[in-house]
């Protein structure tokens, strides 16, 4: 009989062991108090404990304990040295978990996040796990882009996990505990890019390469019937709804009903339908709206409905931008139809809207309303696609909004065109797609060319990135809002804001702007991926190949915006008819637009105007006086009262925040600043009528969800600190806190700055706050004539019943132009030391 020696059995026990380290290489096994007593929350209040009753590997588990306030429950863990090595070229991150049956609400969204914090900080990228979780025991997959893989040893980096429950697109808090046994490495599993592409049927493989063989016009136009299909054939015939999207339970989208209405005369003009059937199906959807059977209130409706009955789904808000988009349908029918039922329904659905409504007595409109909580703070009060909404709102026959509302809009410059910083595509496209703006310019812009330029931006920026994510390249380009491998995400050109993922439409809907960029985008695209992202509506919603994700859905807004505007770029047909209706050359009118052929985005009176304003806060100069004796810090403010100080004052609103109502509240204040060898000291003094105190003692983080104020501090170029000092006057049980947000060393004072001293007090105006720098956190000497970038900050509630952890911020007010002095430190305001 053979017989395994002890020696034999000792190889084999080590040669499995390498077998299963090299699948499975465990970064962190949470066995040890030790390790775990090395993890953070990254001030979200969560606690960590080890734990023997859920285990599912070795001895131990690591609870998390979340605070049951803060939005998201964070694990912050360091990732260095050996760890980096060992995470290094792997393709996927696991994370054992057990969701315990018995609480009510666990975890239904997982990300994970890495951040290189070497020399300061810089965000490398994030990924969602992309499983279906079920109780008890899961593995969290995590598949890690190129960027995410590709690590420096010598670096130092930081692991974020965030954890929290969901409601549609919001984020719920978590309350209750579960668990965590290990966090590992391996290579990722699933089919290969070849893999997937041979079970594709030979059928489909033998379309695109057919569609591949077509000349310039007869592709656009296969591409548009197949997605013209998509509003033909996902719509409920018996009313007109169309989906938000091809899965069979989908509700019915009124944007994509907008998009629909739009699609039908493209359809008889290009003879996929006939003019009885097109005509039909119009007044079918115009009467459902008409005659009550889609749900509403004050002309405007719920974002998404039920497909059979029209009512509310889920709990959705009525929809300012998507009310803009099905009337601009609407209305584009009504001219095509002209002098028939159609016409008269469209303008019936137009002057039911009450747009002076939707202000909710503020210059700009809200983006919605809830019979729930009412109007939603969120204002199309910044450059995106809500110009379409302003148009229709300006031009309405029976609820206008002044024409002033146009000019409450922030436009922010940069490489001399309008952008919406997080460079999210689509929203340069949408108001394009029924209004005609070429030729055209107002105070502000040429909106062509400035969509123009935006998409030449997004075109260079994949280009730019094509060697860091093997979805780009030189004719790939297209990032914009879309379904992604861990769900639909705002994607944009932009840093952070993107992992690879392509959507299909960002650059074939630009084929307007970019007609060559665009066709060869739609080519290419075929050409490398085709049999993987076409099919019977044209093109998919969106692919990633660094994650070999590829979607199998068609979204309606996504097929409206591919059709719309490439019938736009053939023939102008949308132009055409919704430039005839009399409102919307009436808002134009009233809008200050001028017929001009123009080679510039900006015009050069608003770059100026803009220039003016983003220098404005560089030729701020507050004053730090020597100290003369000495400051207790207490939040009594005797010390300072005759010492100059600088105002902060209701006219200084921060963009894409309501603005203070000067005629119903008061909120402002004053600052002040000291400095003596070992410190800078500052106090404010602000005058706030109704003082909310809803933030708990353990939730140190996100202080601008309430009543709190900010100072932001700039050494001088050769120095590395940035603080950005945020302080809560009052937690729920009336203690003053301080952390450090979003700069340099992140986190609560108390651990990461802890000399700061920090005192408030409340006062029959408001409250008072004062605050002790060390130098040694800013990274310079003092010494008479130094100059700081500066700003002081106010964030402001008027909720007193607020709940605690509540986001309930209405105002902003800052010394300086926020979103210029973080694009621009050099920018900042002056605290000079005198």
């Amino acid at each position: 009989m053979f017989r395994i020696t002890s020696l034999v059995i000792v190889l084999l026990i080590i040669l499995l062991s390498s077998i299963v380290s090299a699948e499975q290489q465990y970064l962190w096994e949470m066995e040890q108090q030790q390790e775990i007593a090395g993890f953070s929350n990254d001030n979200t209040g969560t606690r960590f404990a080890l734990d023997n009753e859920y285990v599912l590997r070795g001895e131990y588990s690591m609870a998390v304990i979340p605070n049951g306030e803060a939005v998201e429950t964070k694990i912050e863990i360091d990732l260095v040295a050996e760890k980096i090595g060992l995470w290094s070229g792997k393709g996927e991150v696991v994370i054992n978990a057990y969701f315990p049956p018995e609480n009510e609400l666990n975890p239904s969204m997982y990300f994970l996040g890495i951040a290189d914090v070497t020399d300061g900080w810089s965000w490398v990228g994030g990924v969602f796990a992309e499983n279906k979780v079920k109780e008890g025991w899961n593995q969290l997959s995590y598949p890690l882009p190129a960027v995410m893989q590709d690590l420096v040893l010598s670096h130092q980096y930081k692991l974020y996990l965030a954890f929290a429950g969901q409601d549609g697109n919001e984020k719920i808090p978590l309350q209750e505990t579960f668990y965590l046994d290990g966090i590992y490495v391996r290579e990722r599993e699933g089919l290969s890019f070849k893999e997937r592409l041979a079970q594709v049927q030979p059928e489909l493989k033998a379309e695109v390469t057919a569609l591949l063989a077509l000349e310039r016009d007869e592709l656009l136009n296969k591409v548009s019937k197949q997605t013209f299909d998509y509003f033909w054939l996902e719509a409920n015939p018996a009313n007109g709804l169309i989906k938000d999207r091809s899965t069979a339970d989908s509700p019915c989208s009124i944007a994509a009903v907008g998009f629909g209405l739009t699609a039908i005369p493209v359809g008889i003009e290009r003879g996929w339908i006939t003019h009885q059937e097109g005509f039909k199906r119009v007044l079918k959807t115009l009467r459902t709206f008409a005659d009550g059977g889609v749900e509403g209130k004050n002309g405007f409706f719920y974002h998404f409905v039920d497909m059979e009955s029209g009512r509310r789904a889920g709990g959705c808000e009525l929809s300012s931008i998507d009310t803009a988009i099905l009337i601009a349908g609407a209305l584009f029918v009504g001219e095509y139809f002209e002098g028939t039922i159609v016409e008269r329904l469209a303008n019936q659905l137009y002057q039911r809207v009450n747009w002076q409504w939707m202000m909710n007595d503020d210059t700009t409109l809200s983006m919605g309303w809830k019979p729930e909580a009412g109007f939603l703070s969120a204002r199309w009060n910044s450059f995106n696609e809500g110009l379409l909404a302003y148009v229709l709102a300006v031009g309405s026959p029976t609820y206008p909004i002044s024409a002033n509302s146009w000019d409450e809009i922030y436009r922010p410059v940069r490489d001399n065109y309008i952008n919406l910083p997080m460079e999210v595509l689509f929203v340069y496209q949408y108001p394009h797609v029924w209004i005609d703006f070429r030729n055209k310019e107002d105070h502000y812009a040429n909106y062509w060319n400035n969509s123009v330029t935006a998409t030449r931006i997004n075109h260079l920026f994949a280009v730019f990135n094509r060697y860091k994510y093997k979805s780009y390249d030189l004719n790939i380009w297209g990032i914009s809002a879309s379904d992604g491998p861990a769900g639909y995400k705002p994607y944009g050109a932009s840093a952070g804001n993107h992992d690879g993922t392509i959507a299909p439409y960002a650059s074939i809907a630009s084929m307007p702007f970019t007609p060559d960029l665009s066709y060869n985008a739609l080519k290419a695209m075929l050409q490398k991926y085709g049999a993987l992202i076409w099919g019977k509506y044209g093109f998919v919603s969106a692919f990633n190949i660094d994650q070999n994700w590829f979607s199998d859905q068609y979204i309606g807004i996504d097929q409206g915006d591919i059709l719309l505007m490439i019938e736009n770029h053939r023939s102008g047909l949308i132009w055409e008819y919704f430039m005839q209706n009399e409102y919307i050359q009436t808002a134009m009118r009233r809008l200050g637009f001028v017929e001009k052929a123009a080679d510039y985005a900006v015009t050069p009176g608003y770059l100026a105007e803009f220039e003016r304003l983003r220098l404005a806060p560089k030729e701020k100069t507050a004053v730090a006086t020597a100290l003369t004796g000495s400051i207790t810090i207490d939040g009594d403010l005797a010390e300072w009262l005759d010492k100059n100080y600088t105002v902060v004052d209701e006219n200084m609103n921060v963009p894409g925040l309501i603005k203070v109502d000067q005629r119903k509240q008061i909120l402002n204040s004053k600052f002040y600043a000291q400095w003596d060898q070992q410190a800078l000291y500052l106090a404010v003094d602000v005058a706030d009528e109704v003082v909310v105190s809803n933030i708990t003692p353990g939730d140190l983080g996100s202080f601008y969800r309430s009543d709190s104020i900010e100072f932001y501090i700039k050494a001088p170029q050769t120095a590395a600190e940035i603080m950005k000092l945020a302080v809560l006057p009052f937690d729920t049980e009336g203690n003053v806190q301080a952390v450090r947000h979003e700069d340099s060393t992140p986190g609560p004072v108390s651990r990461v700055a802890p000399e700061i001293e920090l005192a408030s007090e409340r006062t029959d105006r408001g409250y008072r706050i004062e605050v002790k720098i060390p130098w040694k956190y800013l990274g310079v000497k003092p010494e008479v004539g130094l100059e700081l970038g500066f700003c002081q900050t106010i964030h402001n509630s008027n909720q007193a019943d607020a709940a605690p952890g509540e986001y309930v911020r209405e105002n902003m007010l800052a010394w300086n132009n926020l979103p210029e002095i973080w694009a621009n430190p050099d920018f900042w305001g002056r605290l000079v030391l005198e």
